[in-house]
């Protein structure tokens, strides 16, 4: 209550100085706000006393310029009275009049005064002689000066015509027009030698002659005009004696203010403004002149008063003066205020500190009645019990804490709660009680949380327990050394590792360690640990033997580090790990010795190796890579790279192929033969073994690559290459003529031949056929092997491909009694095959069916879709396979006896090349056969994605033959081959050699040929030129290809690609004659 009663008595005391400061700040600005006012009435009244005596000075200024010009008008009025009373005075009457005037005293500002006088250009000169202006042309008006005075000064205005100029001309009619004085807009005067700028002022003169002059106003007689130049700063200067010093001004020809028509300025500054200015439009005889006024500096000075500064310092002094007085009174009722105060400030200030204490103590404080209710909590425990102080107000502090019993806590603590959240606490309880003023029972208990610190030794069990598992799992002994006594405390774990049980009695552990450390590692150790106690070191680091119970020599590993030193900086606490490296130290020196070995035989092999990084660097290389690309070793450490050693297009193989390969993820070795850039600049051939690893450290690839000099294997391949292919054109073509020379003999009705001739014929036919056959297998089976054969995939129907292969082969089933079945479907089976390959598959199967066929069988060729294969059988009834021969069935130079290639011809090639041919294909082959009953052979081959949009096969198209014999072209270089084929078409063609291109070309000129025949071996040309010209030129001709070479590629244009040694006479002449339809 005395609280309360102390803050009541404050804030009285501040709400009543808040009143006076309130008052005190109105009557200040009020002062201060009458005192601006003054001070701007003040000035306002100064700037309309100035403006208005500027005005009438200005106004007076007019008035003067005004009554000026009036003078000059009454001067030309004279004047004029006078040239009519006297028109014929001399020039020298008229100069005295004018010197009667007084033009320098009485009239500034007029040069003189002048008469112009109206002459027509036919008009004499004027008496006087005067000389005019005679540019006028003849009958035109002109307006001469024909007099003035003084003369001197004006004499080259004497004679002049004004019509020279618009302006003065203009100014002239009009005074004649009106009969008025006119004023002539700003000129320059010819007689000014300065320049200045001015004008004329011309009067009328009208007399009552006739005859005289001409008419003009009111019928009277025109005499001419009297005039009075004018310069702007003579006429101007000194218009206002006395008050010239209160402005400046300017006078401008026009109603606006512009400066190309100023008469005249006496401004100081062009663009210069005063305090004051005024601006007046005058009528001057006709013209209107523009007047501009600027206060002067001594003018506005002259106006300037001390009075408006006095008002603001004087209203400033009385501001300040009610501000002190008023200030004053406040902090009297300020003093007076905190007076009543400071006892109930007083009173309360050590319950406030009391209470201030309480409330930010950390500790959780409650004050309790005698019935041990809540009567008060502070913020601590708001924030531990998690209720607010209203929530705790009247709750029973017993039901709030409990107090727990020593022997249950264990000493830890005597009390446990909640929080309003059901969190438990662990407290630490001490009360204390104390009476009131008024004689009530309080109790203070203070609660100290100790969850947090319960918590944390509780972790910090657990942490020890973890870290001893944690050091035993790992075998990690820990050992503390006192350096000042040279003892040691030593983990469980330690003792294990030594060999020492746990429970055994406490012993020198430091000085057992050292005396089992090997001799020749001790000096070691020591050192180690010497220098890092010394600093030199940041940790002690050492791999030393140690003698085990069972003598035993075993290899640990020291790691140590001071934690302590004293006042002086000397080490005092060294802690480290121990650690058995036995088997580690094994495994580093099995690999050391692995790594070793590994380098001997790299360095030792024949064959180059070297370790690439993913940019092409060299990392490590042996002898025999240097003697393959011909760099030293310091040239491949000194920035060759592999780009260095290959082409542009093989290294892009290479890393094309290689970052495929290590984008699967797999551990696949790249295979490939890339020629290889020797330093001398010569090229070898390379076999490429490479390997991708990853190199941890680095976070990076490198390459393992082997690579196997073959440069002279591909030398012998080559020349295998050229003999094969001497032998297949040098073989077949001779075995073709031979073959074809008996086939006619055979087939001439009329030979003459006995029957033992006709037989020794047949012989001579079965063994060229069997010969035939051996040279096309061994040449195939080569080829194919080497991987130099090229297949040439397209999509084609198997159907037609069987079709195509039965009729062909229907000849070869005929000699053996045979003959063929097709069983295809309607529908087209598209497939990707190469289209002659295939034939070839089907013939070798076809040939083997009807050998091995029983007489009078039937082979049955069948083609069917099986998911996305197509698969074909050939199905014969024969004596079938032999069981012991299946396994080797498919093996080159394999028959089931040695008697078949007396008894059935062939080699035993025939299924081999058929093997790698449905292989090359992505198919399968494999047979089934049942003794002296049906055989099977059937392979796979893909279905074609690309099927054409019609899904229909192409109709065959033969070529109906003509009546009479076709005109073939041969082109061949062999002349027995020739002749063999002339004779062999002679019933359906007549055929004519050629021996190279030119013949050829020779015998197709003009339009008769039907059919040329190549051999795409011809030597001197190139026969696809010869194709493209026919082509192109002979559309209609059928061009067939006949030559030795199984391989050549297939072309669209050709109408049949054939080989010698597979083709019969009879086959070609169907394609001759387009009995047969052409390969697609």
């Amino acid at each position: 209550m005395q609280r309360i009663k102390g803050r009541q008595a404050g804030r009285q005391g501040r709400e009543g100085g808040s009143g006076l400061r309130k008052i005190e700040i109105l009557l200040v600005g009020i002062s201060m706000l009458v005192t601006l006012a003054l001070f701007i009435g003040s000035l306002q009244d100064r700037t309309d006393t100035a403006q208005d005596e500027f005005d009438r000075l200005t106004e007076d200024s007019v008035m003067r310029l005004q009554m000026r010009m009036s003078t000059y008008l009454q001067t030309l009025n004279s004047t004029a009275a006078y040239l009519k009373s006297g028109a014929e005075a001399t020039p020298d009457e008229f100069d005295v009049y004018v010197d009667t005037l007084d033009i320098a005293t009485f009239l500034p500002g007029i040069s003189g005064i002048g008469f112009i006088e109206p002459v027509v250009s036919s008009d004499p000169l004027p008496a006087d002689g005067a000389e005019t202006d005679t540019s006028s042309a003849a009958g035109q008006e002109r307006f001469i000066i024909s007099r003035i005075s003084p003369l001197e000064p004006n004499r080259e205005a004497l004679g002049l015509d004004i019509t020279f100029e618009q302006g003065r001309r203009d100014a002239a009619l009009r005074a004649r027009a009106t009969g008025m004085p006119q004023l002539t807009p700003r000129i320059l005067l010819v007689q000014d030698q300065t320049k200045q700028p001015g004008f004329l002022l011309v009067r009328p003169v009208f007399v009552d002659r006739e005859g005289e002059g001409s008419e003009g106003a009111d019928g009277k007689t025109f005499l001419g005009w009297v005039y009075a130049p004018f310069v702007g700063s003579a006429l101007l200067t000194d218009l206002n004696p006395g008050t010239d010093s209160a402005y400046e001004f300017a006078v401008y020809d026009g109603e606006r203010i512009d400066p190309e028509q100023v008469i005249y300025s006496s401004l100081s500054e062009i663009g210069k403004h005063g305090a004051y200015d005024a601006q007046y439009t005058v009528d001057q005889f006709g013209r209107k002149w523009t007047i501009t006024y600027q206060s002067t500096g001594a003018f506005e000075a002259a106006f300037r008063s001390l009075a408006p500064i006095w008002i603001l310092v004087f209203g400033g002094v009385l501001s300040v003066l009610l501000l002190l007085l008023v200030r004053n009174q406040r902090v009297r009722s300020d003093a007076l205020a905190e007076l009543a105060a400071l006892r109930s400030r007083q009173i309360s200030a050590r319950e406030e500190e009391n209470r201030s204490v309480v409330e930010n103590a950390v500790t959780a404080v409650f004050v309790l009645d005698q019935d041990r209710q809540v009567r008060f909590v502070n913020q601590a425990a708001e924030e531990c019990f998690a209720y607010s102080a209203a929530e705790m107000e009247n709750m029973a502090f017993d039901e709030l804490v409990k107090e727990v019993a020593e022997d249950v806590s264990g000493g830890d603590f005597n009390a446990i709660s909640m929080t309003k959240d059901g969190t438990p606490l662990v407290l630490d309880l001490q009360c204390n009680e104390w009476v009131t003023h008024d004689g009530e029972q309080r109790t203070t208990a203070i609660v100290r949380n100790l969850t947090a610190e319960f918590e944390a030794v509780r972790e910090l069990k657990n942490t020890k327990s973890i870290y001893d598992l944690a050091l035993k799992s790992g075998h990690i002994g820990v050992f503390d050394i006192d350096l000042r006594t040279g003892t040691s405390e030593v983990s469980d774990t330690w003792l294990q590792i030594m060999g020492y049980e746990a429970s055994d009695p406490d012993q020198n552990t430091q000085a057992a360690f050292l005396s089992r450390v090997h001799p020749a590692d001790l000096e070691t150790l020591k050192t180690a640990d010497q220098k890092c106690i010394d600093g030199s070191t940041g940790r002690s680091t050492t791999e030393f033997r140690l003698r085990f119970p069972n003598d035993e020599w075993r290899w640990m590993r020291s790691d140590a580090v001071v934690v302590e030193w004293d006042a002086d900086g000397k080490a005092r606490r060294m802690i480290g790990t121990q650690t058995d490296i036995t088997d580690l130290r094994r495994s580093r020196n099995a690999l050391e010795t692995s790594e070793k070995r590994f380098r001997q035989v790299v360095s030792a092999a024949p064959i180059g190796m070297a370790l690439v990084s993913d940019q092409g660097e060299f990392l490590d290389f042996n002898d025999a890579f240097c003697d393959l690309c011909g760099y030293s070793r310091a040239a491949l450490n000194d920035g060759v790279r592999l780009s260095d050693l290959m082409s542009r297009d093989e290294l892009k193989k290479v890393f094309h192929d290689v970052m495929a390969m290590v984008g699967t993820h797999h551990n696949d070795v790249y295979r490939g033969e890339h020629r290889i850039v020797h330093k001398s600049g010569s090229e070898r051939w390379g076999l490429f073994n490479i390997s991708c690893t990853y190199d941890p450290n680095t976070q990076a690839n490198f390459y393992i690559a082997q690579i196997n000099d073959i440069t002279d294997l591909k030398e012998i391949e080559q020349l295998k290459n050229e003999f094969v292919s001497t032998v297949s054109h040098e073989l077949r073509t001779p075995l073709t003529s031979i073959k074809g020379a008996l086939g006619l003999i055979h087939a001439a009705p009329d030979s003459g031949l006995s029957a033992s001739s006709r037989r020794l014929i047949d012989i001579a036919r079965l063994n060229t056929d069997r010969l035939t056959t051996i040279v096309n297998d061994i040449l195939d089976l080569e080829k194919i092997s080497s991987g130099e054969v090229a297949f040439h995939f397209d999509t084609y129907d198997m159907s037609e491909i069987v079709l195509e292969a039965v009729k062909e082969m229907s000849p070869f089933a005929l000699t053996h009694n045979n003959s063929f079945r097709m069983d295809v479907p309607d529908d087209p089976i598209w497939v990707r095959a190469d289209h002659g390959r295939t034939k070839q598959v089907l013939a070798n199967l076809m040939s083997n069916a009807c050998k091995y066929s029983h007489d009078g069988s039937e082979i049955v060729i069948k083609a069917e879709r099986l998911a996305d294969v197509a698969i074909i059988y050939v199905q014969n009834t024969g004596a079938g396979i032999p069981e012991g021969f299946k396994s080797r069935l498919f093996e080159a130079f394999s028959q089931a006896d040695s008697s078949d290639t007396r008894a059935k011809g062939g080699t035993g090639l025939g299924l081999n090349i058929t093997r790698q041919i449905v292989a090359r294909h992505d198919g399968k082959i494999g047979f089934e056969s049942i003794p002296n009953s049906v055989t099977v052979f059937w392979f796979t081959c893909p279905l074609s994605e690309d099927v054409p949009d019609d899904r229909q096969p192409a109709p065959a198209r033969t070529q109906q033959a003509k009546a009479e014999k076709l005109k073939v072209v041969h082109l061949e270089d062999d002349r027995d081959f020739a002749e063999v084929i002339r004779s062999g078409l002679h019933r359906v063609a007549d055929v004519t050699h050629a021996k190279d291109l030119s013949a050829a070309r020779m015998a197709l000129e003009g339009d008769d040929v039907d059919v040329l025949i190549l051999d795409w071996s011809i030597p001197g040309g190139d026969p696809g030129t010869l194709v493209a010209e026919v082509h192109k030129q002979h559309p209609d001709i059928r061009i067939l290809g006949l030559s030795a070479d199984s391989d050549q590629r297939r072309d669209n244009r050709l109408y049949a690609n054939l080989v010698k040694s597979r083709t019969e006479l009879e086959t070609i002449a169907d394609y001759v004659a387009g009995r047969v339809a052409r390969v697609s």
